[in-house]
């Protein structure tokens, strides 16, 4: 249709402006102090996506013949007259340059637009399946065409089509309800009609999770090839939300589909690097910095990448091609060749940075699509694709509440009461016109299912219920069909290591509970060396233990707990500087959970205790091992010594005194085999920063003392051990190393 429009009119000298340059040339049009109302950015990575608004807004007037003047009646709010004004003024700006330019906007096309006569006037008879609603501008141009050769108008009327009969109606055509109409629109009558089946028939099945529904479909598919003999390419799989194709093919191992849609080009890997490279240049920081890394660009490649000034089209890209990102897949590379061509023909002489151009360059990126060409039979579409065509079998998944029918997005400029007023498609509207699309393609299916998901609370769209589809059939689903696939990967058995020497090495007490606690871990960690994952978030214990290490730098104690909170707060506002609603809350919070703690701070140092370290480093051998520690703090009276280690969480594990057998942390003992020719009366401590903040002494040392030794001897006769996983499935939890375990939720 939209072909047929272009070739009926003529623009004169005028050529339609590209949805790129568009964005430009609206964004120029808006330099002007008024539109500051608006609180529009004009930087143009901002302004690209507020623009998409203006344009909808504009499109939708022009195509539905109303003008600013009419909305400039309604009775919306204070400031609506003030921005109407202010939006008149952009049109006419923005249509200045685009003549200035020999250029036209689609929002301009029904205003300039003339008939061409000689395309009409060549055909003795047009024929026009009409499904969904006519602009005015559309219906008046075929109404101009019917004056020039005969035009018939094909037309069903479903329970939802109302506004195309109100509009049909407005010209003198009444439609019969629920029939397929034919009408000779220069004559504004109706010379055919018949009744249409306005039943739907369907059976409807609820799945528990969403991913269910792609096997429940594969089911039914068979189900109507093998028992209904319906031909596979006369089945159609119809997908409401279209970004759930990812998920049908990664399924589709056996090629069945053919998705009419395509394939999205930014879903490939060189399209998300480039959006990892505008993220970075946009907010550099660790994060996007980490973003980059995964995909294998550091920091010295974007440095080949110059990005002082401005530059033109042509350079930037052969700036970007330095980073070689190429492509490897034929018909990807000849789309992105096309889509490079048109780009540099768009703006030969634009002057933007490498930041904008690279913008730009990814919407143009974004509009490419990669055709299916796997050759499969039964047809993935999107419900727009199914206007003007039927299905023997129809399979629609996605069937809830806030996807079926698609909620539009918000309108920026009108309400739905300003709409009804300027006799505006409403909302309402245009959820009827997806009711229709349904409605027609179900009650033309003689085999057609509908499927829908209760995860997460998900309701049944009420549209089932005004299709006369209330019953939902309970189905088992083959859940088979997504899991029990073979799997690709190679089993491996538990890794050797044929010499292992413990005295060799220098323990740690972390090192030590690895150990005892899955030699797995350890062989990864201290055997293979791999190193966890880097932690982007803020790591409460090691902030606190940085904190309390400032706390005691310049003084070894306090006398009063005003004191100690205003150096303890000035010192986490220093230390902790970034502004982000989540960390002050996470400040506000610590404030509040360490005043037991400050209260028993003061309450030890007026018992005459003093700081004497902080973050201390001590080495020494333990039954013929080397060990090391760091601890965290050391206080002295008159007469003792106070080993203290800070905990911010459980003491369980550390302070354990029953089950000593299955204990894997003994740092307490380690600590106090590296202390005690150094320390008289020693004694070893945990302080608990929050809950009351209180001391805690080291419990079981004599008991625990017994079977540090046994792990030692034991050690010192290991001469090689094999890698076994742990059986203790708990410690599997928050270990870096699940993934490779094949261990963990994620399964």
């Amino acid at each position: 249709m939209d072909q047929f429009e272009s070739q009926a009119v003529s623009l004169g000298d005028r050529a339609l402006i590209d949805p790129l340059q568009r964005v430009l040339l609206l964004r120029e049009a808006a330099d002007f102090s008024d539109f500051s109302v608006f609180k529009v950015d004009r930087a143009l990575v901002k302004f690209f996506a507020r623009s998409e608004g203006l344009f909808r807004f504009f499109e939708e007037l022009a195509r539905e013949e109303v003008g600013l003047d009419r909305l400039s009646e309604a009775d919306a709010y204070a400031e609506f007259g003030e921005h109407l004004a202010v939006l008149s003024h952009l049109r006419k700006r923005y249509g200045d340059l685009l003549e200035a330019r020999g250029l036209c906007d689609t929002m301009f096309v029904p205003q300039i637009a003339r008939l061409n006569t000689g395309f009409v006037s060549q055909f003795k008879r047009i024929e026009i399946f009409v499904e969904g609603l006519l602009s005015r501008y559309e219906l008046g141009l075929l109404e101009e065409i019917a004056a020039h050769t005969d035009l018939i108008l094909h037309t069903t009327s479903t329970p939802f089509s109302t506004k195309m009969s109100e509009r049909l109606a407005q010209q003198g055509v009444l439609l019969p309800p629920l029939a397929a109409s034919q009408i000779d629109l220069g004559q504004h009558v109706v010379i055919e009609s018949h009744p249409t089946n306005a039943m739907v028939t369907a059976r409807v099945v609820a799945t528990s999770e969403r991913y269910e529904q792609i096997s429940a479909a594969f089911v039914q598919i068979h189900r109507m090839v093998e028992e209904e003999g319906i031909a596979p390419e006369r089945i159609a799989l119809i997908l409401p939300d279209e970004s759930f194709k990812e998920a049908f093919r990664l399924y589709d191992t056996l090629n069945n589909f053919n998705f009419a849609m395509g394939f999205d080009y930014t879903s490939g890997r060189t399209y998300k690097m480039l959006t990892a490279i505008a993220a970075h240049w946009r907010m550099p920081d660790a994060m996007t910095a980490e973003r980059l890394e995964r995909y294998g660009l550091g920091e010295e490649q974007l440095q080949t990448v110059a990005r002082a000034g401005k530059v033109t089209s042509g350079v930037f890209l052969s700036q970007i091609d330095r980073l070689e990102l190429r492509e490897s897949d034929p018909l990807r590379i000849a789309r992105v060749t096309e889509a490079r061509e048109e780009f540099i023909r768009l703006f030969p002489d634009e002057q933007l940075t490498m930041a904008e151009w690279l913008h730009l360059w990814l919407q143009r990126l974004s509009s490419i699509r990669i055709d299916d060409l796997r050759g499969g039979m039964v047809t993935v579409m999107g419900v727009l694709e199914t206007r003007g065509v039927s299905f023997d079998g129809v399979v629609i998944v996605d069937f809830n509440e806030g996807i079926v029918p698609a909620t539009t997005s918000k309108d920026q400029f009108l309400n739905s009461q300003v709409r009804a007023f300027a006799d505006l498609p409403t909302r309402s509207d245009r959820e009827a016109l997806q009711k229709h699309y349904y409605h027609r393609l179900l009650s033309q299916a003689t085999d057609a299912v509908i499927l829908y998901t209760t995860s997460d609370n998900r309701l049944p769209s009420k549209f089932l219920y005004e299709l006369g589809l209330e019953s939902m059939e309970p189905e088992p689903v083959q859940r088979s069909l997504l899991y029990d696939q073979p799997s690709r990967l190679v089993a491996e058995s538990d890794p050797v290591v044929e010499s292992f020497d413990a005295t060799s090495q220098t323990w740690s007490a972390s090192r030590l509970s690895t150990w005892l606690g899955c030699r797995r871990k350890y062989y990864y960690r201290y055997i293979r060396g791999i190193k966890p994952k880097p932690d982007t978030e803020l790591n409460e214990g090691a902030f606190l233990h940085t904190l309390l290490d400032h706390l005691y730098r310049t003084a070894d104690h306090y006398d009063t707990p005003e004191a100690l909170r205003e150096q303890l707060h000035r010192l986490m506002d220093e230390l902790l500087a970034e502004d982000t609603p989540r960390i002050a809350y996470q400040k506000i919070l610590w404030k509040r959970k360490l005043e037991p703690f400050i209260a028993q701070q003061i309450a030890h140092f007026r018992s005459g205790w003093r700081v004497v370290e902080r973050e201390k480093e001590f080495a020494g051998s333990i039954g013929g091992l080397r060990f090391k520690g760091r601890i965290d703090r050391i206080d002295q009276d008159t007469t003792h010594t106070l080993m203290i280690d800070y905990k911010s969480g459980s003491l369980s594990e550390a302070n354990r005194s029953r089950n000593l057998e299955e204990a894997t942390d003994f740092q307490m003992n380690i600590y106090r085999h590296l202390l005690e020719s150094k320390y008289a009366n020693l004694d070893l401590a945990f302080w608990n920063l929050f809950d009351k903040g209180e001391r805690v002494p080291a419990n079981a040392l004599e008991e625990k003392e017994e079977h540090l030794g046994e792990h030692i001897h034991a050690l010192r006769h290991t001469r090689s051990f094999v890698a076994e996983k742990t059986d203790k499935l708990s410690r599997c939890t928050y270990c870096e190393f699940a993934l490779l375990c094949g261990r963990g939720e994620y399964l």
